[in-house]
């Protein structure tokens, strides 16, 4: 029988990955007073296997070294193992020196998602995935919504396609938007019609018509106005790169967390998260002018409902200000953006290959 010991520290997602990858039949949790809700909302994922836990003081060397002689001594007989990639470093160090001298197992999980043998070095992959509904709830997070691109249909999509491509090529969409901005227009509103020397505009029975001076829009489907009316158009042509990502298992669009308190009220939104399984990304989506308040929603999310096996991204249509730049950069938020050229448009796609670059700087 296997036992497994594990050190909780602030992070779930590294001690979770080790349970799955080895299934012990039995766990021992070192937590400290204050990974106590921690060790709570693990244990809801613990099925199948008997769970022991003990409260240790994360700095003091010698009781946590006879915490682990305890558990050892007291199961004699059983395979014991210990995931060392959570706790404290000291933890990591007395509970080591125990399993060091019994010559019994250890590992380490590193970035690139690897169980490393402390013992000699030697590496295996790790083979679990993980649902963004385990991820979330990892967080603490048990409630939310989200959409897929399967929410929306051929037509909407051929829209949103649409409307970037007149986006790039300087049409005058530009200008069409601010008008919408100007009229403070309901982007859910079931009809909408405007008229003027310069646009006709109408939406009804989920019918849209657009015309204007250098481009006309012509689309159908519930979602057609909100496409057109907001950043939708954005999020749903990089909803349609990401898709193809290789390293992608789940991707969902709108993500709304709910609250804890209130299942009705969002906390938060997210415009795409992407779940390789064992990383989360959470891409934000801004088709227009980047501002010092998305750069803080950002912080926020990838804060809470992430940890450090996750990643931020900005991606925007335009250049951010450099100062906004820089803020990211210090936030260690990844920009990925398409600027406005007459001589040269970037390759959306080109996404895919940054995706790639930012697993394999993501710290589990």
């Amino acid at each position: 029988m296997t036992h497994q010991v594990i050190l909780l520290g602030g992070q779930l997602l590294p001690v979770y990955i080790g349970f799955l990858e080895r299934k012990p039949q039995v766990v021992h949790i070192l937590y400290t007073k204050e990974t106590v809700r921690l060790k709570t909302r693990l244990v809801k994922h613990f099925n199948g296997v008997k769970i022991f836990d003990y409260q240790a003081d994360p700095y003091d060397y010698d009781s946590i070294q006879e915490i682990i002689t305890n558990i050892i001594c007291h199961n004699e007989g059983a395979i014991f193992e210990l995931n060392l990639t959570s706790g404290t470093k000291l933890m990591a160090l007395a509970s080591q020196q125990v399993f060091q001298n019994l010559d019994s197992f250890s590992f380490y999980i590193d970035q690139k998602q690897n169980i490393i043998d402390i013992s000699n070095g030697a590496k295996s992959k790790i083979s679990s995935s993980i649902s963004t509904k385990i991820f979330l709830s990892l967080s603490g997070h048990n409630s939310y919504t989200s959409n897929t691109l399967k929410s929306y249909s051929r037509a909407e999509l051929e829209l949103a396609k649409d409307i970037f491509e007149l986006r790039k090529n300087k049409s005058g969409i530009g200008e069409l938007f601010k008008l919408f901005r100007v009229l403070g227009v309901d982007s859910n509103a079931s009809n909408f019609k405007y008229y003027d020397a310069k646009y006709k505009i109408h939406w009804q029975n989920k019918n849209l018509s657009v015309k204007a001076p250098r481009f006309n829009l012509n689309s159908h489907g519930e979602n057609a106005f909100q496409i057109l009316t907001t950043g939708l158009w954005w999020e749903l042509i990089v909803s349609l790169v990401v898709k193809d990502w290789k390293s992608a298992k789940d991707v969902h669009m709108s993500l709304a967390i709910k609250s804890s308190q209130n299942d009705k009220l969002d906390k938060n939104e997210i415009d795409i998260l992407l779940n390789t399984g064992q990383n989360i990304l959470f891409l934000e989506c801004k088709a227009g002018i980047v501002t010092q308040s998305d750069i803080n929603k950002i912080r926020t999310v990838s804060k809470f409902y992430g940890g450090i096996s996750s990643k931020s991204i900005l991606v925007s249509f335009f250049k951010p200000k450099e100062h906004l730049i820089e803020k990211c950069q210090d936030l260690d938020i990844e920009i990925f953006y398409i600027q406005e050229s007459s001589t040269k448009q970037n390759d959306i796609r080109t996404i895919l290959t940054k995706l790639d670059r930012i697993l394999t700087k993501i710290e589990i």
